[in-house]
């Protein structure tokens, strides 16, 4: 399969959490953070991905990658991996912290309308974690989000 894009969206987190959300949310029968759980590092809502950070406050790196079929894995040590399925009717998707809303860009898709697989990877957790007690890091924890179509 191949990889089609990368983008980058540096995006904040507030009490350890992050979410993919369509950003058509008219449809969506919760909106973030209502039923975000900080129990696992990954879950699905309905047009939605919940992520638990490992730091309180902090800003994080996002990079998102479009495959055109299953993505590889990719190389290097990660901390977490999960896999998920997301429905995206917009074809963005919006990056929102708990209580600071979303980020100022968003990951586009290139097929609205469409439910798309997603291998999310976190790396620097404990980094970030301990110096989230003394301050505000930016970029310690690091996502790579891959999406293919589903």
């Amino acid at each position: 399969m191949k990889l089609l894009e990368t983008q980058h969206v540096d995006a904040d987190v507030d009490f350890y959490g992050l979410s993919l959300q369509d950003a058509d949310d008219g449809w969506l029968p919760a909106m973030f953070p209502e039923g975000f759980a900080q129990r696992q590092f990954l879950s699905e809502q309905p047009g939605r991905i919940d992520l638990t950070s490992a730091g309180h406050t902090q800003t994080v790196s996002f990079d998102a990658e479009i495959w055109s079929g299953p993505a590889q894995v990719p190389c290097g040590e990660w901390d977490e991996s999960a896999t998920a399925r997301i429905e995206c009717r917009s074809g963005e998707l919006r990056l929102w912290a708990v209580a600071g809303g979303p980020a100022p860009r968003s990951i586009v898709l290139p097929h609205p309308s469409a439910t798309w697989n997603v291998r999310v990877r976190c790396r620097g957790r404990a980094a970030a974690a301990r110096a989230c007690r003394v301050g505000v890091p930016h970029g310690l924890e690091q996502y790579l989000a891959q999406f293919w179509p589903g």
